[in-house]
Protein backbone atom coordinates (compact mmCIF):
# COMPACT_ATOMS: atom_id res chain seq x y z
CA UNK A 1 0.00 0.00 0.00
CA UNK A 2 1.08 3.55 -0.69
CA UNK A 3 0.72 6.62 1.44
CA UNK A 4 -0.67 9.65 -0.34
CA UNK A 5 1.38 12.80 0.16
CA UNK A 6 -0.49 16.03 -0.39
CA UNK A 7 0.17 19.76 -0.18
CA UNK A 8 -0.30 21.35 3.23
CA UNK A 9 -3.80 22.68 2.40
CA UNK A 10 -5.01 19.12 1.87
CA UNK A 11 -5.50 16.41 4.44
CA UNK A 12 -3.20 13.46 3.87
CA UNK A 13 -5.22 10.28 3.70
CA UNK A 14 -3.37 7.12 4.62
CA UNK A 15 -3.95 4.81 1.72
CA UNK A 16 -5.97 1.73 2.43
CA UNK A 17 -6.34 0.70 -1.21
CA UNK A 18 -4.56 -2.59 -1.83
CA UNK A 19 -2.06 -2.44 -4.67
CA UNK A 20 -2.48 -6.17 -5.33
CA UNK A 21 -3.37 -6.66 -9.01
CA UNK A 22 -5.82 -9.39 -7.93
CA UNK A 23 -7.81 -7.04 -5.69
CA UNK A 24 -10.26 -5.94 -8.44
CA UNK A 25 -11.03 -9.58 -9.23
CA UNK A 26 -11.54 -10.29 -5.52
CA UNK A 27 -13.98 -7.35 -5.29
CA UNK A 28 -15.79 -8.61 -8.40
CA UNK A 29 -16.20 -12.11 -6.99
CA UNK A 30 -17.23 -10.98 -3.50
CA UNK A 31 -19.82 -8.46 -4.76
CA UNK A 32 -21.37 -11.05 -7.06
CA UNK A 33 -21.51 -13.56 -4.21
CA UNK A 34 -23.13 -11.06 -1.82
CA UNK A 35 -25.72 -10.11 -4.43
CA UNK A 36 -26.61 -13.73 -5.13
CA UNK A 37 -26.94 -14.50 -1.41
CA UNK A 38 -28.49 -11.33 -0.03
CA UNK A 39 -29.84 -9.19 -2.90
CA UNK A 40 -29.38 -5.40 -3.31
CA UNK A 41 -26.79 -4.45 -5.89
CA UNK A 42 -25.89 -1.32 -3.96
CA UNK A 43 -25.43 -2.99 -0.59
CA UNK A 44 -23.55 -5.93 -2.09
CA UNK A 45 -20.95 -3.59 -3.56
CA UNK A 46 -20.80 -1.26 -0.54
CA UNK A 47 -20.28 -4.14 1.90
CA UNK A 48 -17.68 -5.78 -0.33
CA UNK A 49 -15.53 -2.66 -0.25
CA UNK A 50 -16.20 -1.75 3.37
CA UNK A 51 -15.21 -5.24 4.44
CA UNK A 52 -12.07 -5.27 2.30
CA UNK A 53 -10.99 -1.79 3.39
CA UNK A 54 -11.87 -2.41 7.05
CA UNK A 55 -14.45 0.39 6.98
CA UNK A 56 -17.55 -1.56 8.07
CA UNK A 57 -20.27 0.88 9.01
CA UNK A 58 -23.82 -0.38 9.42
CA UNK A 59 -25.26 3.12 8.95
CA UNK A 60 -23.63 3.39 5.52
CA UNK A 61 -24.89 -0.06 4.65
CA UNK A 62 -28.36 0.95 5.77
CA UNK A 63 -28.18 4.15 3.70
CA UNK A 64 -27.56 1.99 0.63
CA UNK A 65 -30.69 -0.04 1.38
CA UNK A 66 -33.01 2.17 -0.63
CA UNK A 67 -30.71 2.56 -3.62
CA UNK A 68 -31.10 -0.72 -5.51
CA UNK A 69 -33.50 -0.94 -8.41
CA UNK A 70 -32.52 2.55 -9.49
CA UNK A 71 -33.34 4.11 -6.14
CA UNK A 72 -36.41 1.87 -6.04
CA UNK A 73 -37.70 3.85 -9.01
CA UNK A 74 -35.77 2.48 -12.04
CA UNK A 75 -33.58 5.59 -12.07
CA UNK A 76 -29.85 5.76 -11.29
CA UNK A 77 -28.35 2.28 -11.13
CA UNK A 78 -27.36 1.08 -7.67
CA UNK A 79 -23.91 0.17 -8.98
CA UNK A 80 -23.25 3.83 -9.68
CA UNK A 81 -24.69 4.85 -6.32
CA UNK A 82 -22.49 2.32 -4.51
CA UNK A 83 -19.40 3.49 -6.38
CA UNK A 84 -20.06 7.10 -5.44
CA UNK A 85 -20.79 6.17 -1.82
CA UNK A 86 -17.47 4.32 -1.59
CA UNK A 87 -15.62 7.19 -3.25
CA UNK A 88 -17.33 9.57 -0.83
CA UNK A 89 -16.24 7.53 2.17
CA UNK A 90 -12.66 7.83 0.95
CA UNK A 91 -12.58 11.35 -0.49
CA UNK A 92 -15.73 13.13 0.63
CA UNK A 93 -15.63 16.10 2.91
CA UNK A 94 -16.25 15.43 6.57
CA UNK A 95 -16.77 19.04 7.57
CA UNK A 96 -19.60 21.06 6.02
CA UNK A 97 -17.81 24.27 6.95
CA UNK A 98 -15.17 23.60 4.29
CA UNK A 99 -17.85 24.65 1.80
CA UNK A 100 -17.27 24.27 -1.89
CA UNK A 101 -13.52 23.85 -1.36
CA UNK A 102 -14.22 20.68 0.60
CA UNK A 103 -16.30 19.28 -2.26
CA UNK A 104 -13.85 20.00 -5.06
CA UNK A 105 -11.50 17.01 -4.64
CA UNK A 106 -14.31 14.54 -5.33
CA UNK A 107 -16.02 16.29 -8.27
CA UNK A 108 -13.87 15.15 -11.19
CA UNK A 109 -13.23 11.64 -9.83
CA UNK A 110 -16.99 11.19 -9.31
CA UNK A 111 -17.76 12.25 -12.86
CA UNK A 112 -15.03 9.97 -14.19
CA UNK A 113 -16.24 6.99 -12.17
CA UNK A 114 -19.84 7.41 -13.33
CA UNK A 115 -18.66 7.59 -16.95
CA UNK A 116 -16.52 4.45 -16.55
CA UNK A 117 -19.30 2.52 -14.83
CA UNK A 118 -21.84 3.52 -17.48
CA UNK A 119 -19.54 2.27 -20.21
CA UNK A 120 -18.78 -0.96 -18.37
CA UNK A 121 -22.33 -1.94 -17.37
CA UNK A 122 -24.13 -0.58 -20.41
CA UNK A 123 -25.88 2.47 -19.01
CA UNK A 124 -26.76 4.37 -15.87
CA UNK A 125 -30.50 3.88 -15.43
CA UNK A 126 -32.08 0.62 -14.37
CA UNK A 127 -35.09 1.11 -16.63
CA UNK A 128 -32.97 1.51 -19.75
CA UNK A 129 -30.77 -1.48 -18.88
CA UNK A 130 -33.48 -3.89 -17.70
CA UNK A 131 -36.72 -2.64 -19.17
CA UNK A 132 -38.28 -3.09 -15.71
CA UNK A 133 -40.25 -0.48 -13.81
CA UNK A 134 -39.14 -1.23 -10.26
CA UNK A 135 -42.00 0.83 -8.84
CA UNK A 136 -44.18 -2.10 -9.94
CA UNK A 137 -43.24 -4.59 -7.23
CA UNK A 138 -44.82 -7.49 -9.10
CA UNK A 139 -42.73 -6.71 -12.18
CA UNK A 140 -39.64 -6.30 -9.99
CA UNK A 141 -40.14 -9.70 -8.36
CA UNK A 142 -40.80 -11.34 -11.71
CA UNK A 143 -37.54 -9.85 -13.00
CA UNK A 144 -35.63 -10.99 -9.90
CA UNK A 145 -36.77 -14.57 -10.53
CA UNK A 146 -36.05 -14.49 -14.27
CA UNK A 147 -32.93 -15.45 -16.18
CA UNK A 148 -32.63 -11.78 -17.22
CA UNK A 149 -31.65 -10.98 -13.62
CA UNK A 150 -28.36 -12.77 -14.29
CA UNK A 151 -27.41 -9.75 -16.41
CA UNK A 152 -27.69 -7.56 -13.33
CA UNK A 153 -25.59 -10.01 -11.35
CA UNK A 154 -22.89 -9.71 -14.02
CA UNK A 155 -23.24 -5.91 -14.02
CA UNK A 156 -22.64 -5.86 -10.26
CA UNK A 157 -19.55 -8.01 -10.68
CA UNK A 158 -18.23 -5.83 -13.51
CA UNK A 159 -19.09 -2.67 -11.59
CA UNK A 160 -17.23 -3.78 -8.47
CA UNK A 161 -14.18 -4.64 -10.55
CA UNK A 162 -14.31 -1.25 -12.27
CA UNK A 163 -14.62 0.58 -8.94
CA UNK A 164 -11.60 -1.31 -7.56
CA UNK A 165 -9.51 -0.60 -10.65
CA UNK A 166 -10.52 3.06 -10.49
CA UNK A 167 -9.57 3.38 -6.81
CA UNK A 168 -6.22 1.71 -7.44
CA UNK A 169 -5.49 4.12 -10.30
CA UNK A 170 -6.42 7.15 -8.17
CA UNK A 171 -4.19 5.87 -5.39
CA UNK A 172 -1.25 5.23 -7.70
CA UNK A 173 -1.51 8.79 -9.06
CA UNK A 174 -1.70 10.25 -5.54
CA UNK A 175 -5.19 11.61 -6.17
CA UNK A 176 -6.91 10.01 -3.18
CA UNK A 177 -7.11 12.98 -0.81
CA UNK A 178 -9.57 15.39 0.75
CA UNK A 179 -9.36 19.06 1.69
Amino acid sequence: MQTTLTPSTEMAVRSIIPDDPQWPLQMKTAAMDYLKRYDSCTQAIIWTFMESLDMQNKMVLRAGGAMQGGMMSSLTCGIHTAGLMILGMLMGRDDLETGLDGLMPIVVPSQDLVRRLSLRVGGHACLEMTGVDFTDLEAALKYKLSADHDKCVQRVADGAETIAQFLQALDRRGELFRI
